[in-house]
């Protein structure tokens, strides 16, 4: 998703100086004090990054961390101040858990830096807790699913071109132990649910249709593609290379992140495809459970 900051400071002079040096490479929001900037997490959140002052009149900055870090867990604390007060760094480090702590004046390229090195650790704790969710999911027993309502949180159509797991099992079924060239690749959309729930499934729908065209256009065209299911797509490729090199052409293809906008509510807004994968070479099994149980379960999902 389209990265946030929020900068607290009380000196709008300072916010206004954040805002220019800043613009050109985040999303800035500001605000003038710490209640306010917590007033603001609640309304305009999540944000991705956010950096306080220390000394503030009321709430000081090691307070809002502390309170933040409560509302908002994974977003990432940093700590700025023209004040080289060691027992106030110690005290907001300890209650905040900041991530940085950056004295001022500080240099553009140092907060640059900075902020997208904590970006960085905002999605990793995002993805981790989406495939922990997905874990979770995964170990209920069958008697709690409503298979009414799984048929249709899974029936997602319109993604043109790509058979279904069906169609993929079906395929694999001939490569077992015999094509020693032939690797199966899962790749998973990290935010797929998280735009289907706030923006509903059209818009899902073609972030989805994007993300493929990607894949398909980094991939080769004997490459095959399947959806496996809403947010994962199965890829069989044939590669004259071994496992570490399809490996690392895969890691190229999914770390480019391009970003991808779309219309919604009146608004343009701006996603990030963030792609998570991993692949097998078929031709050490002899089944599809095999297969399949040797793959990591949170993204395998359910056979």
């Amino acid at each position: 998703m389209h990265d946030k900051i929020l900068l607290v400071d009380d000196e709008p002079a300072v916010l206004e100086g954040y805002k220019r040096l800043l613009y050109r490479n985040f999303a800035v929001d500001t605000a003038p004090s710490g209640e306010s900037g917590l007033a603001l997490m609640h309304v305009a959140g999540p944000f991705s990054v956010v950096i306080s002052d220390m000394r503030m009149p009321g709430m000081n900055g090691a307070e809002f961390l502390a309170t933040a870090r409560e509302k908002a867990p994974n977003t990432v604390r940093m700590l700025l101040t023209g004040h080289a007060n060691l027992d106030a760094a110690i005290d907001a480090v300890n209650r905040g858990k900041i991530f940085r702590f950056l004295s001022k004046p500080c240099p553009k390229e140092v907060l640059v830096e900075a902020i997208n090195e904590g970006i960085a650790q905002y999605r990793a704790a995002e993805t981790e807790k989406d495939l922990a969710e997905k874990a979770k999911i995964l170990r209920r027993s069958e008697s709690e699913w409503d298979a009414d309502q799984e048929r249709a949180a899974d029936n997602f159509e319109g993604l043109a071109g790509l058979l279904d797991a069906a169609q993929a099992k079906k395929c694999l079924q001939g490569l077992f132990g015999i094509d020693s060239h032939a690797f199966v690749v899962l790749l998973k959309l990290t935010f797929f649910r998280t735009v289907a729930e706030r923006y509903g499934e059209e818009v899902a729908a073609e972030y989805l249709l994007t993300a493929v065209q990607l894949l398909k256009e980094g991939l080769s065209l004997s490459d095959r593609l399947f959806q496996w299911n809403r947010d994962v797509i199965l890829a069989i490729v044939e590669r004259q290379v071994t496992p570490a090199a399809v490996r690392m052409e895969l890691a190229r293809l999914v770390s480019k992140n391009p970003q991808h906008i779309v219309e919604y509510a009146g608004q343009r807004i701006m996603l990030s495809f963030s792609i998570t994968f991993d692949l097998l070479s078929i031709a050490q099994f002899f089944s599809l459970e095999g297969l399949f149980d040797a793959f990591d379960a949170k993204l395998v999902g359910r056979l």
